[in-house]
Parts: structure tokens; sequence; C-alpha cells
């Protein structure tokens, strides 16, 4: 317990499971599917008897856990577009010429916010578990640090299991991510308004490289998701 409050826990397979199963249909009765690209059950049982299996399976159940909730603010964001602002619906004119223009474009730049803050939020989760599982020594220090790109760049430069591409790769997304999208919505004026507000197609704007982030993102979760799975 803490501070009188009891927290939530998943403390054996049979929870592990349930938790599982629950999630799914969670995510079935917002969209068509649920991505099962993580097995935490899977993952429960090969991190048994690991050194550091506590740690690496508590950091796999809060990226799963939000890269479901990322899955659904883009799902909601393509759902909202096209039944209101598709070909033959609500079409040209100007944002403020009605309430259903106006709702749904702020439905689609809710949807938006909420992607860009935990999209860049569930990068500082992958490059933590990829940390705590190549170089589990300096987790604390990267926990802790201001600039969780700067110190995972400098602690995986050290690292052989891990390719200089690689990080390199991560550090340009992330650098190009924030100058794009993240810094203005979570730090300054904000500049995703800039578009959501407008009424042409959001392929016509940056928005739609929202898109091309989460291809990345989802890619690397399938990867790190065969990696606990033991296939």
């Amino acid at each position: 317990k803490s501070m009188g409050f009891e927290t939530f826990k998943l403390n054996s397979r049979e929870v592990v499971a349930r938790f599982e199963h629950l999630l799914d249909s969670y995510v079935k009765s917002k969209a068509h599917n649920a991505l099962q690209h993580i097995s935490l059950t899977k993952a429960y049982d090969q991190l048994q008897g690991h050194e550091n299996g506590g740690r690496l399976f508590s950091a796999l159940l809060d990226i799963q856990i939000n890269f479901v909730l990322l899955y659904l603010d883009i799902i909601a964001v393509g759902s909202t577009w096209n039944s209101q602002f598709s070909k033959g619906k609500l079409e040209g004119g100007s944002v403020l010429d009605s309430e259903a223009k106006f709702f749904g474009k702020m439905d689609i730049h809710r949807f938006n916010t909420s992607y860009i803050l935990r999209y860049r939020a569930i990068w500082d989760k992958i490059m933590g578990l990829i940390v705590l599982e190549h170089a589990p020594s300096d987790y604390d220090a990267f926990s802790k640090s201001k600039s969780k790109k700067k110190t995972f760049k400098k602690i995986l430069d050290k690292c052989d299991q891990v390719s200089p591409e690689f990080i390199s790769s991560v550090n340009d997304l992330l650098t190009n991510f924030d100058h794009t999208f993240r810094t203005a919505e979570a730090h300054g004026t904000g500049s995703l308004r800039k578009y959501s507000f407008t009424m042409e197609s959001m392929s016509e704007n940056p928005q739609i490289e929202l898109i091309d982030y989460w291809n990345i993102v989802n890619n690397l979760i399938l990867d790190i998701g065969k990696s606990f799975s033991n296939t």
C-alpha cells in the first residue's frame, strides 16, 4: 500500500491473462479490432526468473496500455474525418459555419493533441525499456534525466547490442517530431490548431505526417512483442 491506498498489481499469470483479455475487449469495443503486438501473458512467462523480470514486465505493461490508447487516438481521428468530412459530407466553407463543422473539427483537434503528447511519451517509455534490457545499471540515471533522448543516446552509444543506426534513427525521429509537433503543443502556444480548424483535407497539411509516425512506432512495437514472446 502507498499512503493508505491500495495499489494495482499484476502478480500472477492468471491476473495478467485476465487483464490482457479485458484490455483487448476494451479496444475492440472502441475500434474494429485489438492490437495484439505484445502478449503480456507470454512476456510474463518469459520473464520469470529474469534478474530484472519485474521491472521489464512493468515497462512492457506501461507500453502496451499506452500503445493501445495511442491506437484509439488515431482511429478516432480517422473515423471522425470519414463520418463527417469525407467527400460528400461537410465540405468547404468555414469551420465557423455550423456547430456540426466546429464540433467535428474540435474532436479531431482533441484526438490529435492527445496523440501527439502520448506519442512522445511512449517513446520515452520505449527508450526506458531498451535501457533496462541492455544497460540496466544505467536505468536509474536514464529515468531521472531531464532529456531522455540525449541520455538514451549517451548510454546506448556504449552498448554493442544496439546498432548505431538504430540509436541515430531514434534521435533523428524524435528531434523532428519535437520540432514539428510536440514542443509547440506541450510547451508553446500550439501549432496544430492552425491545421485542425481549416476545412481542407488532412492529407493537404502536416497532420498527415502523424500517420507516418504511427507506422514507425507500430512496427517497432511488433518487434518488441516478438522479442518477449518466446518465439
